[in-house]
């Protein structure tokens, strides 16, 4: 079968011919894997910078964003069956499974030990098929195969929406997004669904896609945050910039979630951030309960706007799609056929 991913001796990008997956075992499902998200730690580990492949192998199937349909369930599954469509869990519990992992919070695993789909140690989605527990699979419905292979990235920002909103004080209003990329609009479209009035703020000119696309999702946009202060700040973008005009951005009470920025140096308030009783956190993965948020929410979302976001693509267009970002806001979907 069909697979790309990550050669660790040559230190290249490349399509390779694997084995068929030889069934499901156990408790188990075969996946036919339909379409694969390609997102900015995909672009990190096509660098090397990050990721591993798993333990005495040299390649890296990558692809952890995925769209499945069941071909075939194992002995002991119990609510999938042939011709279900799916979406997977990225991460696998550390072993011996550490507090979290043992209770189900594998996001929040405590030894670092946890492997990751197409990241950290196990094979990605990037390729026909795929095998995984009935465990690490979110049965989608029909009606939202569209937009479906959303959900893993949405998963990211529901639990750190959760976060946010579970840490400050009762009452946030506002909220303010760095980025506006795919994850900043789903943060401040799930923002705005928690009943929070949200703003972008990205460098993009008002005549950009992503500026548009915001506009389109009725999100005001911002080329810069000015005086305005937020009780809920999400960066998305990335960046240590991004991050720290979030810290200047909190009100009193506010609370910052970090999600993407890199090591900042700067000025850090601290003594606002005391005085104001302000909170920063960091935020990766999703626990299951954020899945089924994600999945709840996708249908609940402009379909327009979300269909906008994605832009497909072929298999072999991985070669020109990992290495360098998409223009606009488009998220980048590889359709396997």
């Amino acid at each position: 079968m069909r697979a790309a991913g990550l050669d660790y001796e040559s230190r290249a990008l490349d399509e390779r011919d694997l084995p068929e997956p030889r069934g499901a075992g156990a408790g188990e499902a075969l996946l036919r894997v339909r379409e694969v998200g390609i997102c900015g730690t995909d672009r990190e580990l096509a660098t090397f910078s990050i990721g591993f492949p798993p333990e005495g192998e040299s390649f890296l199937v990558l692809g952890h964003e995925a769209l499945a349909q069941v071909v075939e369930a194992g002995p002991g599954v119990k609510a999938l069956k042939p011709g279900d469509w799916v979406v997977p869990l990225v991460r696998r519990p550390c072993n011996p499974p550490c507090f979290s992992c043992a209770r189900g919070r594998r996001d929040l695993c405590l030894t670092g030990k946890a492997l990751e789909r197409g990241i950290f140690g196990l094979h990605g989605y990037f390729a026909e098929y795929a095998v995984d527990s009935e465990a690490d699979l979110v049965r989608v419905p029909e009606a939202l195969l569209d937009t479906a292979v959303l959900i893993e990235p949405l998963s990211v920002v529901e639990k750190a929406v959760e976060t946010a909103l579970r840490i400050h004080e009762p009452g946030a209003r506002t909220a303010l997004v760095f980025g506006a990329g795919p994850i900043g609009l789903l943060a401040a479209m799930v923002l705005e669904l928690r009943g929070l009035r949200a703003a972008i703020v990205s460098l993009e000119p008002p005549d950009h896609p992503r500026a548009r696309l915001v506009a389109a999702a009725g999100i005001e946009y911002l080329n810069t945050p000015g005086e305005r202060k937020a009780d809920i700040v999400i960066e998305a973008a990335g960046a240590a910039d991004a991050a720290m005009a979030g810290l200047r951005s909190l009100a009193p009470l506010g609370v910052l979630g970090v999600l993407g920025s890199p090591d900042a140096r700067g000025e850090i308030p601290f003594r606002d951030m005391l005085v104001k009783n302000q909170t920063v956190f960091g935020s990766v993965n999703a626990s299951p309960e954020a899945f089924q948020r994600a999945l709840e929410d996708l249908p609940r979302m402009d379909a327009g706007v979300l269909k906008r976001m994605i832009h497909r693509a072929s298999f072999g267009d991985f070669a020109t799609t990992i290495p360098a970002a998409a223009g606009g806001a488009a998220k980048v979907v590889h359709v396997i056929e």
